[in-house]
């Protein structure tokens, strides 16, 4: 064996030590006796001894993947026996899971109330990042196991949306990316199940959500619009005349006449509060186009059925509104590259049909 190289350390010291111990590259001790000066550089080799101390462990262990998916679905109910059920386990299996996880994070994810569970504030922040790494992990199974398999993708669409915009130009997309699978779900921002997860979403919006970021679209150039059926039967040719023809209100935020009048008529007092209210774009537009009354609708929205003739701006006029649609994701953003690709593509198109609308009103 080489001394020399065995020798690089410091010798500890000791004027009372029995045996003088030096460390040798973590694997063994040299010994220098001391009894003799005869042999004081006498040197001797020492395998280690196993050690017998470890670090401290964290509370409790890393939490398994199951306990993970039953915390989950626990969420989604608030409801430890409808979760139960849903994964065909026992209620009581279900609380101890999820009490074994809550021991070790070391704080409540649910407040147990009389008539179900309610998130805590440390519930709601585990669930957005949970749900996110369990998707993660359930796409790199399933692309690993089945290579032909394509990834799911949940996107939340204000419905009218969905019709005019994204399902007809979707195709294009899958040609770009057949291993990428997109469920379309018809939702609106507000008034809906709040424990509902999606990678993104593309919603009616100013733009200002918390825990959420926002890309404008398109859609933010409004303009009054009828058929020509209902301009024959009631001409219009000054804001004046706007009172002879039905008025139709969209019952939902945004493209109100208030906004609408305050730029083009400031001194019309509005349709009547009688005005027959229709929920949203997906309804209001068909009755616009069937002649049922006139109605305010996103510029882009129309532009196909403006060029067809199948609609008609009275005053060619374009006021810019507070509302538009954007694309919106959870923040922090971890949908990964696939749901990327997806916002990727989305925002190239929204820009196109911005350009385009924009195109369109300057020229009329």
């Amino acid at each position: 064996m080489n001394l020399h190289s065995m020798c690089a350390y410091q010798e500890c010291r000791s004027s009372n030590a029995e045996l003088r111990l030096q460390p040798l590259r973590e694997t063994g001790f040299l010994e220098r006796s001391v009894t003799s000066p005869s042999n004081r550089n006498s040197l001797r080799y020492i395998s280690p001894k196993p050690s017998t101390h470890f670090p401290p462990r964290m509370k409790g262990t890393r939490n398994s993947l199951s306990s993970l998916r039953i915390f989950l679905t626990a969420a989604e109910t608030l409801n430890f026996s409808r979760a139960g059920e849903a994964l065909n386990l026992t209620q009581s299996a279900v609380s101890k899971h999820v009490a074994a996880l809550e021991d070790r994070l070391g704080t409540a994810l649910f407040k147990r109330m009389p008539a179900g569970l309610r998130l805590t504030y440390a519930g709601a922040l585990y669930l957005e990042r949970i749900s996110a790494a369990v998707r993660l992990i359930d796409e790199a199974d399933a692309l690993v196991a089945n290579p032909a398999s394509r990834v799911a993708l949940n996107v939340a669409v204000s419905p009218s949306f969905a019709q005019f915009f994204l399902l007809p130009r979707l195709s294009e997309f899958f040609e770009l990316h057949p291993e990428i699978r997109v469920n379309i779900r018809p939702r609106l921002l507000h008034a809906r199940d709040r424990s509902e997860r999606f990678d993104a979403e593309i919603q009616l919006h100013t733009g200002y959500v918390s825990g959420m970021s926002a890309q404008y679209l398109c859609g933010r150039e409004m303009t009054l619009v009828a058929a020509p059926s209902l301009l024959e039967r009631h001409p219009v040719k000054s804001v004046d005349d706007i009172a002879r023809l039905p008025l139709l209100k969209r019952a939902q935020r945004g493209y109100g006449w208030d906004e609408w009048r305050a730029d083009v008529a400031p001194l019309w007092s509005g349709p009547a509060a009688t005005a027959p209210e229709y929920e949203g774009f997906s309804i209001l537009l068909p009755a616009v186009l069937n002649g049922l009354g006139a109605g305010i609708m996103p510029l882009c929205m129309v532009l196909d059925h403006l060029e067809s003739g199948q609609l008609v701006r009275p005053f060619k006029e374009t006021v810019e509104g507070r509302y538009g649609y954007h694309l919106m994701q959870p923040r922090p953003n971890v949908g990964g590259p696939y749901c990327q690709a997806f916002c990727d593509w989305v925002i190239a198109q929204g820009q196109a049909l911005n350009d385009k609308t924009r195109r369109y009103a300057e020229l009329t």
